[in-house]
């Protein structure tokens, strides 16, 4: 199939990929999102407890512990390079969907990967690209570019090789799915991140049901590195010691994640710096969240289709 034009790509800065308004794609299981025991050799409840208060880094450990079972829904809001969570469902091992916006959203049913995809994000670039191929493709190859765009639309569910859209995911910066959130597995039951947070937490205290402190947002797991954009470089000494707040519910466990980022950079950034949001994490339903109901008939995505998903951004 002809290759698709190539648009001059933007540099890479400190904000957070802005992406159809918010708008979205990811890599398929591109993070490695796990629950991880905290550091023995960190010290939690470094400062003095608030009265009253138990174990805080005890409390957060148990707390994400509910995690594992693999039942719950979520949200998450935020991260630098992954795109927000509009609502991530976990019902293991029956099924498990990610939403990230109207038009974009991937689910697992059992074996079957769905994808639910606009091919080039903005519906103004798409249209740009559906000229490239009235102009400079031959007639067959418009026609299987043509099957490919209905089936990614926006709109359908697909049928989807979710090996190869790992693979599409890979090209850096040139696909959209290289973004996405995980889904949770069996194996990886958290697609949260609260896991690899709590394991970063180096000082907590506890109020009732709330927990306080700093983290490390430096550390190696590929979670805090894209969640965090490259934080030693952005933030500096700053990125050792960042702010969080956590909630739990009477049970004990995480209902709510928030870090807040530095409110300065160190990387002279090419563009003004604008104040970072927060990473909040959301979660809720825990043992009551059901498993995805998709429409029964779906299309299949033909192998020429990955080939454009890899470079649908570029």
């Amino acid at each position: 199939m002809q290759t698709t034009p190539v648009n001059e790509k933007s540099p890479r800065t400190n904000r957070r990929r802005v992406w159809a308004a918010s708008a979205t794609a990811a890599a398929v299981v591109a993070v490695t999102v796990g629950i991880v025991a905290l550091n023995p050799g960190r010290t939690l409840d470094a400062q003095p407890a608030a009265a009253g208060a138990t174990d805080a880094g005890q409390a957060l450990r148990d707390s994400v512990a509910a995690l594992r079972a693999g039942n719950y829904t979520f949200t998450r809001s935020g991260a630098g390079f992954i795109a927000d969570v509009q609502q991530g469902t976990a019902a293991l091992p029956g099924g498990a969907s990610i939403r990230h916006t109207e038009t974009y959203a991937v689910a697992r049913i059992g074996a079957e990967t769905r994808l639910q995809y606009l091919l080039h994000v903005q519906p103004e670039t798409r249209e740009q690209y559906l000229e490239y191929w009235k102009k400079h493709a031959t007639p067959a190859q418009q026609k299987k570019a043509g099957a490919i765009y209905d089936l990614l639309d926006g709109r359908n569910w697909v049928r989807a090789d979710e090996t190869k859209l790992t693979a599409a995911a890979e090209v850096d910066e040139q696909s959209g799915l290289d973004v996405m959130a995980q889904l949770p597995t069996a194996k990886q039951p958290d697609a949260t991140g609260a896991g690899v947070l709590v394991a970063a937490v180096t000082t907590a205290e506890r109020s009732g049901n709330v927990i306080t402190g700093t983290l490390d947002a430096t550390g190696q797991d590929p979670f805090l590195q894209r969640a965090f954009n490259d934080p030693a470089y952005l933030y500096g000494p700053a990125a050792k010691a960042m702010p969080f707040r956590a909630t739990l519910d009477d049970q004990g466990r995480l209902t709510e994640f928030t870090v807040t980022m530095p409110s300065e950079i160190t990387s002279q950034p090419a563009e003004p710096f604008e104040p970072t949001p927060p990473l909040v994490i959301k979660v809720s339903g825990y043992g009551e969240t059901k498993a995805p109901s998709l429409p029964a008939d779906a299309g299949e995505l033909p192998a020429e289709a990955y080939d454009m998903l890899s470079n649908d951004t570029d």
